[in-house]
């Protein structure tokens, strides 16, 4: 283990070593006042309670905050700390502070505080009551403060030890978590497209073969592309680097739609667009055209970019991808945006549009037609409302 592993450990050894000291130099100030063996067995015994009492009340803070045994070991603990003086009289040294520490861990603030400066000030009419001085109460005051804060003072440290390595632990789960996910969605965003596309292309070229073998050879060749490209993605995505263009995926869905027999019309305006922008639209070009494919009946599919920059507040990109897949009377659900059993990919593209400060909409857009619509915040003032634009 780790020094940082370590720590609580650590510091619930010095809980306990802490009380234990005060109790070894107790019983060697009682063995020096020569007041008999039978005198320091009696107030070596009663030590021992005192300092079992005490360790009991510096157990885990999530162990007191339960508190099977308060209130009644508090007050077992005020008995043994006190009742010893009608015995003992001046001679009597208990563990100082050590009932007033552990009325501050187990009572809540701030009647804890108030309690422990009572318990303090306390020590100056106890100890002149015992035919001692004023000077040696205001001693036995100080000591009574300086041990009690000693005492509550490494038991908070040992807490905060402990709390700190249950938060490290926790934030360490929670970011395996997060790359999980990371991993899962990257997979599903980036290699999805290709290879419902390789699968596309396969299911034609079976009907190719017999009817027209020089085009089954040519969509062949396009599907040996795919395929190597869908390596190369996940390849990308194992080793935590990828970067996506949209105008390279507009380009590289429209020909996989006119390869299948889908109208594709592509229009990119204002394309120069920050590349987390760029990125999260591209996928979201990839997610649309592979659930048109996927799930729908399509015949025409549109991909149009336009950049917004006169609204007060800010540049905004705003892509729509929409087909006519829904059939007359057919829900909208038909188009494949809305999640099936086990589908994820609406759930991502919200995800990710959400990280960016965007909203996504997907519904039917009159008819047969379906629409996905993002609206992204562009950061950058580098963005060009009149850019280029055109066909792809």
């Amino acid at each position: 283990m780790g020094r940082d592993g370590g720590s609580p450990r650590v510091a619930r050894a010095i809980v306990c070593l802490v009380p234990v000291g005060f109790f070894v130099a107790s019983v060697g100030a009682t063995a020096a006042n020569r007041d008999g063996f039978g005198h320091l067995v009696a107030a070596t015994a009663v030590l021992a309670v005192t300092l079992g009492l005490h360790l009991l009340h510096s157990t885990r803070a999530a162990v007191r905050r339960r508190k099977p045994w308060w209130p009644w070991s508090l007050v077992a603990h005020g008995v043994v700390t006190y009742v010893p003086y009608l015995f003992f009289q001046d001679t009597w040294v208990g563990i100082p502070g050590s009932f007033a520490a552990a009325v501050l861990l187990t009572t809540p603030v701030p009647p804890a505080w108030v309690a422990f400066a009572v318990l303090s000030a306390l020590q100056v009419p106890l100890v002149a009551a015992l035919g001692e001085t004023t000077w040696q109460g205001l001693n036995a005051a100080v000591s009574h403060v300086v041990g009690g804060l000693a005492l509550f003072g490494v038991v908070r440290l040992a807490d905060l030890a402990q709390e700190l390595q249950s938060a490290r632990t926790e934030l360490a789960r929670q970011a395996v978590d997060r790359e999980r996910l990371r991993f899962a969605r990257d997979l599903h965003d980036l290699c999805g497209y290709s290879l419902t596309a390789v699968a596309l292309q396969s299911e034609q070229i079976r009907w190719l073969v017999r009817s027209d073998p020089q085009r089954a050879e040519e969509e062949l060749a396009r599907t040996q592309a795919l395929a190597r490209h869908a390596l190369s993605e996940v390849r990308a995505v194992s080793a935590g680097y990828r970067v996506l263009s949209l105008e390279r995926e507009a380009r590289a869905a429209a020909g996989l739609l006119e390869s299948l027999g889908v109208i594709a019309d592509v229009e990119l305006s204002g394309r120069a667009l920050p590349g987390p922008v760029d990125e999260t639209l591209a996928i979201v070009v990839r997610e649309g055209v592979t659930n048109a494919l996927r799930h729908s009946k399509a015949r025409h599919c549109a991909i149009r970019l336009t950049v917004d920059g006169a609204r007060d507040d800010g540049v905004w990109a705003r892509l729509e991808v929409s087909n006519d897949g829904v059939a007359p009377g057919e829900e909208p659900t038909g188009s494949g945006l809305v999640e099936g059993p086990g589908g994820s990919g609406l759930r991502n593209l919200r995800e990710r549009v959400a990280e960016r400060g965007g909203v996504l909409t997907a519904e039917a857009d009159g008819g047969s037609g379906f629409r996905l619509a993002v609206a992204l915040p562009c950061p950058s003032r580098d963005t060009v409302p009149g850019g280029a634009s055109g066909r792809v």
